[in-house]
């Protein structure tokens, strides 16, 4: 006699790559690594089972805070690579798999000064977390956790069923926030 089991099904993994920006759903996981001043926005709707991450660069697609970058085309900048377009994205596509905006909670990790740099208005880091913080506020998304900062580099993994936010920071040790 043939015995057939079945293995439990893997979540699913869902890497987000610098600029860009995810939706997960049930017991999927969301990653992302190489955060220095990039910021990452972590947003959940945990009784919705659904959330997701940001890898963004820069604080504005609007051109006023990208003295070093150049401005592209509207058309070619990427909702991800930018604080402002990153955070309505990822709550229109929240709210497109059920999560409802009122109970969507966030998580920033990153903006750390990777460079030396002197300016009136701060490193990038600091502007992108002061964009993301900014961002939330106008859309009453409470921010419950934060690990933002420093100067090192940081790997985040989002836990999509439980909202849970881990950062792994480039000098060795880990935090669940």
């Amino acid at each position: 006699m043939k015995v057939y089991t079945t293995d439990p099904p893997t979540p699913k993994r869902i890497k987000v790559g610098v600029a860009e920006y995810a939706v997960g759903e049930g017991k999927s996981t969301l990653v992302t690594s190489g955060l220095g001043s990039c910021v990452g926005i972590a947003l959940a709707d945990t009784d919705a089972g659904v959330a997701g991450l940001a890898h963004a660069m820069l604080p504005s697609s609007a051109g006023r805070d990208l003295e070093a970058a150049p401005v592209e085309a509207a058309d070619d900048r990427p909702a991800g690579k930018y604080v402002d377009t990153a955070v309505a994205g990822l709550l229109d596509a929240m709210a497109d798999r059920g999560a409802d905006p009122s109970r969507i909670e966030a998580r920033l990790a990153g903006g750390s000064a990777m460079f030396e740099f002197s300016s009136a208005g701060g490193g990038v880091g600091e502007r992108n977390v002061a964009a993301a913080k900014a961002a939330l506020e106008a859309r009453t998304v409470p921010i419950v956790a934060t690990d933002v900062g420093g100067d090192y580099g940081r790997s985040l993994t989002l836990e999509v069923g439980s909202g849970a936010l881990s950062v792994r920071r480039a000098h060795g040790d880990t935090r669940v926030i």
